[in-house]
């Protein structure tokens, strides 16, 4: 099912204040529901319908955390008129923004017909073509880490060695294993060969801004 024809009723919401004195909702969507999956910086309406306490509400949100408790963090936009009283019987909305999807097919499109956008190495081997493995000739740095960065481990500087020296590769590990950290010191590495820009992607704003951070202090 699309998100955009998702909705959820009779939802209950504790009230909470950011740092930047915005109002911040509170509710829980369970793992197990298959219907909604969020992920931050996904929009949302939260909604009243109204009653003798209060008369009806809305507000649009973005997600800005998800706990471990299941639950959803929603920052809303205006704080003015919020039903902080009120805990039950409200309704939350996915709004629909086609921008990130747009990009998407876009860039599919382009993958397709513009032979001049990608490596052909890289086409053949992301279609899961058969290619022989390609090393990349560079020369490698003496320490694997970055300045402004904490100190990598073994396992982290054996990534960094080995993307720096193929074409595609692929980093795994649980949270807190220290991926954003090894990206930093990759995008680091990278700029330092001066072969050109790096572009770097994450799924989510919030993503982004965390390794941007990384990279930053570098």
């Amino acid at each position: 099912m699309m998100k955009e024809s998702q909705s959820k009723d009779s939802v209950t919401v504790r009230w909470d204040i950011g740092l930047n004195k915005k109002r911040v909702a509170y509710f829980v969507f369970p793992k197990e529901d298959n219907e909604l999956r969020l992920v931050p910086g996904d929009e949302l309406r939260l909604r009243y319908s109204g009653g003798t306490s209060h008369p009806a509400w809305q507000s649009v949100g973005h997600v800005i955390k998800l706990t471990a408790q299941e639950e959803v963090a929603l920052e809303l936009r205006a704080s003015q008129g919020v039903p902080v009283e009120l805990n039950h019987g409200f309704s939350v909305d996915f709004v629909w923004k086609s921008t990130s999807f747009d990009r998407m097919q876009g860039a599919m499109k382009t993958f397709a017909v513009d032979e001049t956008s990608v490596s052909g190495y890289i086409y053949h081997h992301l279609l899961g073509h058969e290619v022989e493995h390609q090393i990349i000739r560079n020369t490698l740095p003496r320490r694997f880490g970055a300045p402004g960065l904490p100190e990598l481990n073994a396992s982290q500087v054996l990534a960094v060695k080995s993307v720096l020296q193929k074409p595609v590769s692929l980093i795994q590990g649980p949270p807190g294993t220290g991926k954003t950290v090894t990206s930093a010191a990759i995008v680091y590495h990278m700029a330092k060969q001066g072969q050109g820009q790096v572009l770097v992607c994450a799924p989510s704003n919030v993503a982004v801004d965390q390794l941007a951070e990384k990279i930053s202090s570098t």
